[in-house]
Order: C-alpha cells, then sequence, then structure tokens
C-alpha cells in the first residue's frame, strides 16, 4: 500500500502518494501576498480551477512574516469562504495567530476540515482545538505533522485526525518517518499506513 504525504513539494516518488503544493493543492500564501491586482486576480484563477484540487491552501495567518496583517486577515477570510464554497478542505499555514484563526472560522460558520499544516504546537493545544471546534462549530481539525514536531503533541494526537507530511524537506523520505512514527506511537508499520489512508478517504473521497 502507498505511503501517503499530506503536503509536499515533490512530485510522487515509487510506492508513495503525494498531495503536491501548487498542483493538488492551491492558496495564497501569507508570506507572498499583495495588494496589487493580480493577487486578487488570484482568487478568481483559484476558484475556476477548483474542481481539480483536493484542497484550498496552503494559506493562513502569520505574525512573524512581514506582510502586513490586515491584508493577511482580508484574505484569509476570502479563502476560508473560497473552501466552503468549493466544499474543499483548507490546508493551514498558522504562526502565532490561532486565535484570529477560530475567529474567523466560527463567524463564517465554516464547516469544511482545517488541515494545520507542519503542526509544531504542544499536545494540550491540540485537545482544546478539538474541544473547541466541536463545541462552536467552525470544522474539524487535522494536524499534519512534518519531520519536526514536538514529540508529546504528536504521541497525544487522535490517530484519526492525524497526518504526515515532508513538506519541502527532501532528505529525509516520508518512509523513515512513518516508521519513526509508529514506533513513537507503539504501533505497526501497517497499522499507521492504514490509518493515513482512512484519513485520506475521509478529508478527500476517492480522489
Amino acid at each position: 500500500m502507498e505511503l501517503i504525504d499530506f503536503h509536499t513539494h515533490h512530485p510522487s516518488l515509487a510506492g508513495e502518494r503525494v498531495i503536491q503544493d501548487g498542483i493538488d493543492t492551491r492558496g495564497r500564501h501569507p508570506w507572498h501576498l499583495t495588494p496589487s491586482p493580480s493577487q486578487r486576480g488570484d482568487e478568481t484563477h483559484i476558484e475556476n480551477y477548483g474542481r481539480k484540487l483536493l484542497a484550498i491552501g496552503e494559506s493562513g495567518l502569520d505574525k512573524v512574516c512581514d506582510t502586513p496583517y490586515d491584508l493577511q486577515l482580508q484574505v484569509f477570510r476570502k479563502e476560508v469562504a473560497l473552501s466552503e464554497n468549493l466544499r474543499l478542505p483548507l490546508f493551514l499555514h498558522c504562526v502565532r495567530a490561532i486565535d484570529d484563526v477560530l475567529r474567523i472560522r466560527q463567524e463564517l460558520h465554516a464547516q469544511q476540515p482545517c488541515i494545520w499544516h507542519g503542526y509544531r504546537g504542544n499536545a494540550q493545544q491540540i485537545k482544546q482545538l478539538l474541544s473547541i471546534m466541536g463545541e462552536n462549530g467552525g470544522g474539524l481539525f487535522y494536524f499534519s505533522f512534518g519531520i519536526r514536531y514536538n514529540e508529546q503533541a504528536l504521541l497525544n494526537c487522535p490517530l484519526d485526525r492525524m497526518l504526515l507530511e515532508t513538506d519541502e524537506d527532501t532528505l529525509h523520505p516520508i518512509a523513515n518517518h512513518y516508521a519513526q512514527v509508529a514506533q513513537l506511537r507503539g504501533i505497526t508499520l501497517n497499522s499507521l499506513i492504514n490509518q493515513m489512508h482512512t484519513n485520506f478517504l475521509t478529508l478527500f473521497g476517492n480522489n
């Protein structure tokens, strides 16, 4: 069975199924936003392309980057709305801005799953997010763990909300990542692979 890499920047290698950024997913990353007409035109392009996508993103909010935060908020609101309109999950980039992410998703009554890619937060944050989203709406949260992660968060994340990715890391094959995670979680590699396939089907159907 193929190993699924839920967020990467390279095409599939032998034995892999990848979700490739810019091919299977498209969005407006907070690092690269401008208020120019061409940037606004990206929204129409993504919407027209939507039927070929697995998800919107990566999109989100980043309080550390140089992009004006007001612009980030404006664009992220549109990205959440686009995710809802196209009924596609959203890959989230979030740096020190989870309160605003939750606020916008709840204001828009978002129901599509939100995938926090490259998750490096702690286990308590996962617990809080799962509880908040369950009580107040805003869609389900999934947590995609890259090569670098908080070990306690990975150990405590429910397996049915966990995804695995390599992102831009080309030095650590996804197979090595699966093997390490399976060992840490104390489960067989096959069990982990099967769970990732189940999570893929839950999120993206048979695409």
